[in-house]
């Protein structure tokens, strides 16, 4: 072969080389697409050269980050990561914790205070984020803005993980099985503890399914309204964006709240009639100071619910921390509903 014949089989080779680029291009695309599920939090894969998830933005789109290594430094501005990694036990990871919302139970009470406390109450600042180099920040959905922390993408630019604690997003109707159950699994996934994290769902689903045959049994469903009170009158009423709902649902409760309603006086309250109040309790105040606190609002005397008390109090930590706390929620409005239905039929007789 002479000099000019394998200069030209030379040419060819690159130029059909160079044809299969975007074919190649087009191919790694697909791979990484099918790497996640669209589902935002509960898409993840592990890489060989990191830890692959998607977790969502602050608007809920779904947001992918590859972390370089299982996290050894992990700062957390929301109580119920921080208590979900001590249910794992991964407390020894958390490098600082906001304080938790409200007086913990029993179970949380030494191993968070073992724990660094933030000094900034809900949200750390910036420069505290900065000063302890984490390599993994979970949080609210609210916490990544530029208002406060910055969005997921600027942490991303700089190698470190962000997460959104999925049943803090805002939008559409969530559930356990759509936010608490992936939280868990995330979690497992990206701490590199995923069997403990199957285990521990697991014990969550067999108390769940033992409150839905409660609920089937009972056999009858009851109206409520899911109500928090901020003093003076004033009131929030939970809809169908905060997980509460399905809860209430899945215990027998269908709420008669299409949306979210904050800081509305006793007159929007008094437009509903449901049967059963399910009134969360953020004083950490007993059950019946609850009641009482909500009788004894004037306003509402007329109220057939307040009147009659059929009130069944859920602490604000458990409805509102997204983890496995939520399943204690669940079994005390269920606890309610049976205790409801075994006075109306008691009446009846």
């Amino acid at each position: 072969m002479n000099a000019t014949q394998t200069k030209g089989r030379t040419l060819r080779r690159i130029t059909n080389m160079l044809r299969l680029l975007p074919l190649l291009a087009f191919s790694a695309l697909i791979l990484s697409l099918a790497a996640t599920d669209g589902r935002g939090s509960y898409a993840r894969d592990t890489v060989s050269d990191g830890i692959a998830y998607t977790t969502s933005d602050s608007e809920g789109r779904p947001a992918a980050f590859t972390l370089a290594h299982t996290p050894e430094r992990v700062l957390v501005s929301y109580p119920g990561a921080t208590e979900l990694l001590i249910d794992l036990g991964l407390s020894d990871r958390i490098i600082g914790t906001i304080a938790p919302y409200g007086a913990e139970p029993p179970a949380y009470a030494d191993a968070y205070a073992a724990l660094p406390i933030l000094a900034a109450p809900y949200v750390p600042s910036r420069e505290e984020v900065v000063a302890l180099r984490p390599d993994l920040i979970i949080g609210w959905s609210h916490h990544f803005t530029p208002e406060a922390l910055g969005d997921v993408y600027s942490y991303f630019d700089r190698s470190i993980g962000a997460y959104i604690v999925p049943a803090t997003v805002r939008k559409g109707h969530p559930s356990l099985e759509e936010t608490v159950y992936p939280f868990i699994a995330d979690m497992g996934h990206i701490c590199g503890v995923e069997e403990r994290a199957a285990a521990y769902t697991a014990g969550l689903k067999e108390r769940v399914a033992v409150v839905e045959a409660r609920t089937a049994a009972r056999g009858q469903r009851y109206t409520a309204m899911i109500l928090q009170a901020h003093g003076s009158s004033l009131y929030s009423m939970y809809g169908p964006a905060y997980i509460i709902d399905d809860i209430a649902r899945k215990a027998g409760a269908d709420n008669i709240v299409d949306r979210q309603m904050r800081a509305v006086g006793p007159e929007r309250v008094l437009g509903f009639a449901p049967e059963v109040i399910i009134y969360v309790n953020p004083e950490d105040c007993t059950e019946e100071e609850a009641r009482a606190e909500l009788r004894g609002d004037p306003n509402l005397q007329n109220m057939k619910a307040v009147r009659e008390n059929r009130i069944i109090i859920v602490n604000f930590s458990d409805v509102n921390n997204g983890n496995g706390r939520c399943i204690t929620a669940l079994e005390d409005i269920a606890a309610g509903l049976d205790a409801l239905r075994d006075e109306l039929e008691g009446m009846k007789r």
